[in-house]
């Protein structure tokens, strides 16, 4: 009777054992896919890896018109299905952040569809019906302003589906230098939160997602409901391997005669066109056709006698003038600007900076040091998972503090999750004072998925300091970036090489003295719609960059606007004649202009940020808002699509088609395979040692009855 106790005991120890095991490891594993950044799919085995790079194969080819202050784009990508079966194909990408993006054509052997722009809602019913019918369609729609998905609906076996979209954005230009940027891949983002159980995105499950490849890689939190379409699986560019192959046709017309055409990132052919001014040239890559691992960016610099002090353009639509100004400020300092400063480097050192970027960071920062003075204040505070403060306060900058940063600095390694609220909470702890200039520097890849959330809270908590973000690496989340800096009312620097770090940084840093140019107002002479609504203070080497909308001024007048503010100390005032729009700028057609874009797109941008500010509840409001000014300025926005649909039909009723998607490369330089968990997870590691301790216990009982029976 004893024994028959015994054995029923152990019996029932074992399966409490197993149940604890795995109910703790599934938990576990729930979370980890929560919030880990799974750069293969693994889990769902090789067929589903092999469905989501193999069976369509992408060629991408983009046409680069960059006149003056803007550029003109168009993006050409071929999707070639390489199966006998008919497919559905995913691709989320990339553009810039200020992409005015409006037009889609689909070419399907020798027809030419035109796309338009319609509310998200219907373009997504326009394209599921098509999808259905067996229509040959394609659905673009952004995800975040520099992110977007595109699918494309019923490709047959080995047919290839060219995608044009066209867009504008802007050319910056600063500290004597043009600079443009195209994104061609992404960072992974880092999801934070605790995962919504059975759902991935919109109307995909869990299962949906991992067995036909559409949803990303990540399920939705409470905190990134749409983590599944913002995460798309990305691969590592084998030695010698092309992965998404991408080829360059830029024409450059800067306008001003050229001293130097450079790319930190690619190597290029560079020819000026025989019989061209000094200021055209003809680019493309030298090597013809290179990968799509990491951004491409160019800069060019004006001979100095050409250095632009001043420049507008005018466009007209549909009676009103479109008018761009840009205008560089005095470069007076007055000593009594200079204030001691309290500087709080803020420097993330979480898994997606792995490779080249936390070695980037490590010298940006080391730099940032080095300016330091004994009349100035510091702090380093290290960010992954958690938050590292090197101080509990900012302390002087002498020799002995400032070379414990440096050792820190040396020593940080790149592992873990980006969990950037806790870092920036602390980085605005530090209490603000009437004797330093507070500056907080902010050195990160920007790969998160919870921009709304940060953005908010850095308004609502930055106070009186000045937030200068760094953006790291060779595909960094540039638009959060952007605008982290403009809620920040500070400055935003970008690093994509080494070869850059001392250039921009040192630019960064001069910045840091000071701004040169406070209170900024603009006197127009008649009603206007202007954006940015409040010019931020500038800064060295920063010009005046506006656009806006009035209404037509009487012919062959020159109406002035007057910019006034405060330069050392002293008030500042600057006086422009406003010109006549161009014959050739001339426009009463249905479709916008560049400029008239370009307005809408600030406008936009400008509504976003309301939306960012007041937080998720006034989503209704923001859509009442933005979605007028998408349709009229014709433009992609969270509440508009671009949708194409071929009237022909194409899949037979019989036949199916097969959800595929296309990977995109890791950046180059980057070496992190799987990075963190969310802030909500940490209980992941505590639940796995749980459950190995239940194993041990449920070994250590068996390992008992075994002894007792014997001993029976």
């Amino acid at each position: 009777m004893a024994n028959q106790q015994w054995r029923f005991a152990g019996v029932m120890w074992r399966w409490l054992g197993l149940v604890v095991v795995l109910g703790i490891g599934a938990q576990a594993r729930a979370e980890d896919d929560a919030g880990r950044l799974v750069i293969t799919a693994a889990q769902a085995g090789t067929e589903l890896r092999q469905n989501r790079q193999d069976a369509l194969h992408l060629d991408t080819h983009i046409e680069l018109d960059v006149q003056g202050l803007q550029a003109r784009v168009l993006v050409t990508q071929s999707f070639k299905n390489q199966t006998e079966q008919w497919v559905n194909g995913t691709y989320t990408y990339p553009l810039a952040e200020d992409s005015a993006v409006s037009q889609l054509t689909m070419l399907v052997g020798e027809r030419v569809i035109k796309g338009e722009i319609q509310e998200k809602a219907q373009a997504q019913k326009t394209f599921a019906a098509a999808k259905a019918a067996g229509q040959k369609a394609t659905l673009v729609e952004q995800q975040r302003p520099n992110l977007f998905r595109q699918q494309i609906a019923n490709i047959a076996p080995g047919e290839t589906i060219r995608i044009k979209l066209g867009y504008s954005q802007q050319v910056l230009y600063e500290s004597g230098e043009f600079r443009l940027r195209l994104p061609l891949t992404l960072t992974p983002r880092y999801i934070p939160g605790s995962a919504i159980p059975g759902v991935v995105a919109g109307d995909l499950n869990t299962e949906q997602a991992l067995t036909t490849g559409a949803g990303g890689w990540a399920l939705a939190t409470d905190q990134v409901p749409d983590a599944a379409l913002i995460t798309p699986v990305q691969q590592h560019v084998a030695a010698g391997e092309t992965l998404n192959p991408v080829t360059l046709s830029l024409k450059l017309n800067a306008g001003v005669p050229l001293a130097q055409v450079h790319s930190a990132t690619h190597k290029l052919d560079i020819a000026q066109p025989a019989g061209a001014d000094q200021g055209q040239r003809q680019i493309q890559f030298a090597r013809g056709k290179v990968s799509m691992d990491r951004d491409f960016e160019i800069t060019w610099q004006p001979q100095p006698q050409a250095a632009p002090v001043a420049a507008q353009f005018v466009h007209q639509w549909q009676g009103d003038r479109y008018v761009q100004l840009m205008l560089m400020p005095p470069r007076e300092v007055s000593d009594a600007q200079k204030m001691p400063r309290e500087l709080i480097l803020v420097v993330d050192t979480s898994g997606s900076m792995a490779g080249d970027s936390i070695k980037q960071a490590r010298a940006g920062a080391l730099l940032a040091l080095d300016t330091l003075t004994s009349q100035d204040r510091f702090n380093v505070i290290l960010f992954a998972s958690d938050t590292r403060p090197l101080f509990d306060r900012a302390v002087v900058a002498n020799d002995a503090n400032v070379q414990r940063a440096r050792r820190a600095l040396e020593r940080m390694r790149a592992d873990g999750g980006t969990e950037m609220m806790s870092a920036l909470t602390r980085a605005f702890a530090h209490p603000a004072s009437d004797e330093y200039l507070q500056q907080i520097v902010f050195v990160t890849d920007g790969s998160v998925g919870n921009e709304a959330a940060l953005l908010q809270h850095i308004h609502r908590h930055l106070g009186d300091a000045r937030l200068f973000t760094v953006a790291i690496g060779s595909a960094p989340n540039r638009f959060f970036m952007r605008r982290a800096a403009d809620f920040g009312r500070g400055s935003f620097t970008e690093i994509a090489t080494a070869a850059q770090i001392e250039q921009r940084m040192t630019g960064l840093l001069t910045k840091l003295k000071s701004p040169l140019v406070r209170n900024i107002t603009i006197d127009w002479p008649q009603p206007v719609q202007m954006f940015p609504r409040r010019i931020p203070d500038l800064y060295w080497g920063e010009p005046l960059l506006v656009t806006a909308k009035l209404a037509p001024w009487p012919s062959r007048s020159q109406p002035l606007i007057t910019v006034r503010g405060t330069s050392a100390g002293k008030p500042w005032q600057r006086e422009l004649s406003l010109r006549e729009a161009n014959n050739a700028e001339v426009t009463d057609t249905q479709t916008p202009p560049l400029l008239a874009q370009r307005f809408g797109r600030e406008k936009i941008t400008f509504l976003e940020n309301e939306f960012y500010v007041n937080g998720r509840d006034t989503n209704d409001a923001a859509r009442e808002q933005i979605l007028p000014v998408a349709l009229n300025y014709q433009l992609m926005s969270r509440y508009t699509s671009l949708v194409a649909v071929d009237k022909t039909p194409g899949r037979p009723k019989e036949a199916t088609a097969h959800e595929r998607a296309l990977s995109n490369a890791m950046p180059a330089g980057a070496t992190m395979q799987a990075v963190g968990y969310p802030q909500t997870a940490l209980g992941v590691a505590w639940r796995w040692l749980l459950g190995a301790l239940a194993l041990l216990g449920l070994m250590a009982v068996a390992s008992w009855e075994v002894r007792n029976v014997r001993a029976a």
